[in-house]
C-alpha cells in the first residue's frame, strides 16, 4: 500500500484546491439533497478530481463516494478493497465560511480501514495514516508522527453549531471543549492530542468515519459507536452510521465516563 501514499495526499491536495475555488465565490449554489443534507458546488467540484485521480492511480479498485450513488449491498459486499471518500466533509461549516471542512479518502479492505488522508485546505495540513506505519501530520512538506495525549483536564472535541447539551448528558465528569468543525477534523484533533474525545451525536455516512478511524487507531486511539462497539464498513444496505464515539488516550475508563446509548 506505501505506493499509494503520496499519490494519495496529492489528490486530497487537489481536491481541496478545488473547494478552495468556490469558497472564494458568491454563488457557491448550495442545495439539498434527497437526505436532507446540504450539498454544493465544491462537494461535487471535489468529488469529480478525487474519481478521476483514483481512477487513474488504481482503475481496478471500486469507489463508494458520499457524492455518487450507492451500489446496492449485493454489488458490493464482496469487495475486498475499495476507496471510501467524503470529497468535503463539513459541507455545513463550508457554507458558513468558518474554515473548517476537509477532504477524506480511506482504502477499505475486508471491511477496516487500513489508510487514511484526511486534507485540511483552509490550513494547508494533512493528516493521514497506514496500518502498522503509523499516524502522521504534514505541514510544509514535512510529517511528524502523531500520538494521542491525556489532557490535565478532560477535553472534548465539540461542534461549533450543535447545542452543547446533546453531548454533555452522556458525560459523567466535567470537561473543557474545544470547537471545530467537520467530525474528521475533531478525530485529528484528538489523534495529534488537542482533546480526549469527540461523540458524534446525529447521522453520519460510513465516509464520515473511514479516514479518521485508521488515523486515530493508528495515533493510539480508538473510535466505536455509542454502544462500545465496533464501527461496520460495507456489511448492510445501508451506510449509515449509528452514534459514535471516538477516544484518545486508553488509560481513561471511558466506559466509566461516557454513558452507551442507541438512536
Amino acid at each position: 500500500m506505501k505506493e499509494f501514499i503520496e499519490p494519495c495526499i496529492q489528490i486530497a491536495q487537489h481536491a481541496g484546491d478545488a473547494i478552495l475555488e468556490v469558497y472564494h465565490q458568491d454563488d457557491i449554489e448550495l442545495c439539498e439533497k434527497s437526505d436532507n443534507t446540504p450539498v454544493t458546488k465544491a462537494d461535487l467540484a471535489a468529488n469529480e478530481v478525487l474519481l478521476a485521480g483514483l481512477k487513474a492511480l488504481s482503475p481496478d479498485i471500486p469507489i463508494m463516494s458520499e457524492e455518487t450513488p450507492i451500489p446496492s449491498l449485493e454489488q458490493r459486499e464482496n469487495w475486498e478493497r475499495y476507496w471510501l471518500l467524503d470529497p468535503l466533509d463539513g459541507t455545513g461549516e463550508f457554507v458558513l465560511k468558518s474554515g473548517d471542512f476537509a477532504v477524506n479518502i480511506a482504502l477499505v479492505e475486508n471491511n477496516k480501514p487500513v489508510f487514511g488522508v484526511i486534507f485540511w485546505p483552509t490550513e494547508g495540513v494533512t493528516y493521514w495514516a497506514m496500518a502498522d506505519l503509523g499516524a502522521f501530520k504534514r505541514e510544509n512538506g514535512e510529517d511528524t508522527k502523531i500520538q494521542v495525549q491525556r489532557q490535565s483536564e478532560l477535553k472534548l472535541a465539540v461542534s461549533r453549531r450543535q447545542n452543547i447539551a446533546t453531548v454533555s448528558k452522556y458525560i459523567e465528569q466535567e470537561f473543557d471543549t474545544l470547537p471545530l468543525g467537520s467530525c474528521s477534523l475533531k478525530a485529528c484533533a484528538i489523534a495529534e492530542g488537542r482533546a480526549d474525545a469527540f461523540m458524534r451525536i446525529g447521522p453520519t455516512g460510513e465516509w464520515d468515519t473511514g479516514a479518521s478511524q485508521i488515523i486515530v487507531e493508528m495515533a493510539g486511539g480508538k473510535l466505536f459507536d455509542a454502544e462500545f462497539n465496533p464501527i461496520t464498513y460495507n456489511q448492510r444496505e445501508t451506510t449509515e452510521n449509528p452514534d459514535f464515539i471516538i477516544t484518545g488516550d486508553q488509560s481513561y475508563p471511558w466506559q466509566e465516563m461516557i454513558k452507551p446509548h442507541k438512536r
